[in-house]
């Protein structure tokens, strides 16, 4: 009963992969149209969702989160047509929207480049040069869709379980292949997993439902699902939207019980507090957030820190201000930021940042503002070239404090305003496992802020 997902470049012929497969196992093929035209179930026109499939969100989209609901509805309704197995999906993003999804092989299939401009020619009727512009221009929307959805590659080995290149292998061949794959022990029907995928497809289908019929305006609620019992938390928005939350969610098949972030345990009497989170649970995984090693280079450091985008808790992308420099063991040595950056490049601004501490230290008032004679052409020199191969060592700042994955949130706030820090490592068994990040913390509190503290606040 497994579930196959091809991801594909254009004309790479994962179309005709996924039927000839299909045939060999008896299993149903779906595509994106199909599961896109699903997805209308929720009010959005079929148009807008494709639109929201293939193109990264503008500006106004990504304020208003429109791009990532467009996707829940995509995930809702391919995860119902999956639900029972034996499907094959070759649409757009199948290794993402199913990610966590117990029994799916992911496959990423690969085409000569003269077996793809071949396809192009003769399927749509393109010239050579034509066909290498189509080729270019769709991968690339492709490439950019999922870098800012998914902070991901897409053509990234780790994200998928088998890479088949056409190049070597005839497309009989990569048949059999899979088909024998998915005859393996390891996606025979079982009990734990069938319940695993229920709950998914429960929290698949409450996301969306709340991002589209619920009239909530707040996003970032977090959706869990375990054996049926749907857990929703998202702060003061949840409490204030209880009711509404528990009779949509409560309504959605499969669904045994919904609890909301604040309720009381059911073993413990009215009025029990809310747990306080800890840093493990409110940080953001050191796979998620832009590291280097302390060995590279500036240079190196500069192009981790420019391709890199952080999701928060609440679903935004933002641009992160530092890079996490960590030694052969995984554990944070310093952090640098795009300042610390620039200012390796130019040696003069070295040399004047350490004349600067010794003399402020001897005389404290010291003025500095007309001696750097900066340049901004110093940047584009061969001095900043040759700068940028200094090692990230060189200005990076040590760290200056951490915290324990275990820890609560209020030894995270007491870190961060004692030192004086917007990022603090969580540590776990010696590692640097993630960090907390001040955007975070300081969007939850302020939320908070916001709703309590509206006219009636202001009267009092």
């Amino acid at each position: 009963m497994a579930v196959i997902t091809i991801c594909r470049g254009t004309l790479s012929g994962g179309r005709l992969l996924a039927e000839k497969l299909g045939a060999r196992l008896g299993y149903r093929t779906l595509s994106r149209e199909v599961v896109v035209g699903a997805a209308t179930q929720y009010g959005v026109s079929e148009e807008k969702l494709l639109n929201a499939m293939q193109s990264p969100p503008g500006l106004w989209d990504r304020f208003r989160h429109q791009a990532e609901d467009f996707i829940l509805a995509v995930q809702a309704a391919l995860a119902e047509q999956v639900q029972a197995g034996d499907v094959i999906y070759h649409g757009l993003a199948g290794q993402f929207l199913l990610r966590n999804l117990p029994g799916v092989i992911r496959l990423r299939l690969i085409a000569p480049a003269e077996y793809r401009l071949r396809a192009a020619t003769t399927e749509r009727g393109l010239s050579p040069e034509e066909a290498e512009r189509y080729l270019e221009t769709v991968d690339g929307q492709r490439q950019r869709w999922v870098r800012h959805m998914y902070d991901a590659d897409w053509a990234d080995p780790a994200l998928y379980d088998l890479v088949i290149n056409l190049e070597c292998l005839s497309l009989e061949a990569a048949v059999e292949l899979v088909a024998d794959l998915a005859g393996r022990k390891e996606y025979a029907p079982e009990a734990a997993r069938q319940r695993a995928i229920d709950d998914f497809v429960i929290a698949a289908r409450a996301r969306a439902t709340l991002a589209f019929r619920s009239g909530l305006r707040e996003h970032g609620l977090a959706v869990s699902v375990r054996d049926g019992v749907v857990h929703v938390d998202g702060g003061a928005a949840v409490q204030r939207n209880r009711d509404a939350i528990a009779r949509l969610v409560g309504a959605l098949p499969g669904v045994a019980r919904v609890v909301c972030e604040g309720d009381p345990p059911s073993d413990a009497g009215a009025g029990a507090a809310p747990r306080e989170k800890t840093a493990g649970e409110f940080m953001v995984p050191i796979t998620g957030y832009p590291h280097v090693h302390e060995s590279v280079t500036i240079r190196e450091a500069m192009a981790a820190l420019g391709a890199s985008a952080v999701k928060l808790a609440d679903g935004y992308l933002i641009r992160p201000r530092y890079v996490l420099v960590v030694d052969r063991a995984g554990e944070a040595r310093g952090v640098v930021t795009r300042r610390d950056l620039l200012r390796g490049l130019l040696p003069e601004l070295r040399r004047l940042e350490r004349t600067r501490e010794l003399v402020v230290g001897l005389v404290p008032t010291a003025d500095f503002s007309g001696l750097t004679g900066l340049s901004w052409l110093s940047f584009f020199s061969a001095a900043a070239v040759e700068g940028a191969r200094q090692p990230v060592q060189s200005v990076m700042a040590p760290i200056r404090g951490t915290v324990r994955a275990g820890d609560g949130l209020s030894r995270v706030v007491s870190t961060m305003i004692q030192h004086g820090i917007d990022l603090v490592p969580v540590q776990d068994g010696g590692r640097t496992v993630g960090v907390v990040l001040m955007t975070d913390v300081f969007d939850t509190v302020a939320e908070f802020v916001m709703e309590r503290g509206g006219p009636q606040g202001a009267a009092r």
